[in-house]
């Protein structure tokens, strides 16, 4: 395993320990606002030895709908959709990982759209492989999100090395071809103004037969319900 996967490998471990553990907390009403996950996340990096590849992302409700928003006190409780979207940095190689969670009960057709996100992701991961231009697999995301397409603005994915945004690039421009070796990202995600945001990313690594999945945490949808954020 060369020095890159290794690293790599390890952050996504990392990250994956720590979405479990905001799972756990969030369920016993552990976080009242978007600051109190991100400084959970960050607390973490450094119980585990790791730095973060960049300050995490936590966006409630229209919040996410900034695909960049930086963490406020915005409450939780019964917010909607909660896009976490952080990566831990081990000897300088960034992972990169988003789940986006839910406070309180989702309805019918924001359980419909989650899916829709989910969706893509998978098929998309599915289509990762040596030889494959970045652009035919994020074209693959706009046809399977459908009409939500156009809420769709930025790249399926980018390389990850020593920076987080490195080549190849999945999005609009043609000629990124992947290469054996690579390591991806994989982030289709919807965002509706002036109501919500759902990404789903994962960290893929590109091999002589296909790809790898190097992201493990669980993408079933995550519903923190009401009873569980009474105080």
């Amino acid at each position: 395993m060369d020095k890159k996967l290794r690293n790599i490998s390890s952050g996504c471990r990392i990250n994956d320990k720590i979405f479990s553990k905001i799972v756990r907390r969030a369920r016993r009403h552990g976080f009242v606002t978007e600051r109190d996950i991100a400084r959970f996340i960050k607390a973490e990096f450094k119980r585990a030895g790791a730095g973060p590849a960049f300050p995490p992302i936590v966006a409630i409700g229209k919040n996410a709908v900034d695909w960049h928003h930086r963490p406020t006190n915005a409450k939780l409780a019964g917010g909607g959709f909660c896009v976490i979207d952080f990566g831990a940095r081990v000897n300088s190689y960034c992972s990169d990982m988003t789940r986006t969670i839910h406070f309180g009960r989702a309805a019918k057709s924001g359980r419909a759209l989650y899916k829709k996100v989910l969706r893509a992701n998978v098929l998309c991961t599915g289509k990762i492989r040596a030889g494959i231009d970045g652009h035919e697999v994020y074209m693959h995301a706009r046809k399977t999100l459908g009409k939500h397409a156009k809420y769709f603005g930025h790249g399926l994915g980018h390389g990850l090395k020593k920076i987080i945004h490195a080549r190849p690039r999945l999005g609009r421009k043609e000629g990124h071809f992947l290469r054996e070796g690579d390591i991806v990202t994989i982030e289709p995600g919807v965002y509706i103004p002036r109501r919500l945001g759902i990404r789903i990313e994962d960290d893929v690594l590109v091999t002589a037969k296909g790809r790898k999945l190097l992201s493990k945490s669980t993408k079933k949808l995550v519903e923190i319900r009401e009873k569980s954020l009474e105080k």
